[in-house]
């Protein structure tokens, strides 16, 4: 009997053409899910404009913290409204560990509407220890995660071999990926022990150090499955 597929191809835009072409099908096999990273966006770009060019997949709504990667700077009180406006756009919703217990408002928009909360765990420098990232993960559930997301600097094989120990003893749905070098093949890696998501690009623009396209995620992924 074939198995299910327990994870997601979500292939990330950071620009409004890329964003149309999605919202047109042209990604149509790339991914699972879009993900919409508003913060990378010209400001110019306006909420309903979003709202008219909506892709018929599942959309993952991000407006990340200039502190874990996002490109834009923005008061807080104007980057949660964003999101909450933005929610029908929605499947899921990614918002910072650090920044969530501030965004209990957001948590509950989406717990209301059915959307996924995802609380992402950054680190641009290193692979935090695997008791760091237990207390990330129970601390983000307290808060109302339904997936926790890992993203981390990989430096050797056996900081890749962290995200494996993370999967095995993480007590609810988990995302964990490598950035750097070694990203590209620990997210392959992390799939195979169960992370719940993997991310590409979609359109020019990686979105993270280290990232390949969607589709050639899917590709990846693909021919991995037909070697087991």
């Amino acid at each position: 009997m074939e198995s299910k597929q327990h994870y997601k191809v979500v292939g990330s835009v950071s620009d409004w053409q890329t964003w149309c072409a999605a919202a047109k099908g042209k990604f149509a096999t790339d991914c699972d899910w879009v993900e919409l990273r508003v913060d990378a966006l010209s400001p110019d770009v306006s909420v309903e404009q979003l709202l008219a060019q909506r892709p018929e997949c599942p959309v993952l709504l991000t407006v990340r913290h200039e502190s874990e990667g996002g490109c834009r700077v923005m008061p807080e009180s104007e980057r949660l409204a964003m999101a909450i406006r933005l929610l029908p756009l929605a499947t899921a919703v990614d918002w910072e560990t650090a920044q969530l217990e501030h965004a209990q408002e957001l948590v509950s928009a989406a717990k209301t509407a059915g959307v996924t909360v995802i609380a992402s765990n950054h680190d641009f420098e290193k692979t935090p220890s695997l008791e760091t990232l237990l207390q990330r993960e129970a601390h983000a559930r307290s808060l109302g995660a339904d997936i926790v997301k890992f993203a981390y600097r990989l430096h050797s094989a056996e900081d890749m071999m962290v995200g494996v120990e993370l999967l095995r003893a993480a007590s609810g749905p988990v995302a964990v990926m490598g950035m750097g070098p070694l990203g590209a093949v620990s997210r392959l890696l992390y799939v195979q022990h169960g992370s719940c998501l993997i991310y590409g690009y979609l359109g020019d623009t990686p979105t993270a150090p280290g990232q390949w396209s969607a589709a050639l995620c899917r590709q990846a992924l693909a021919s991995t499955q037909c070697c087991c």
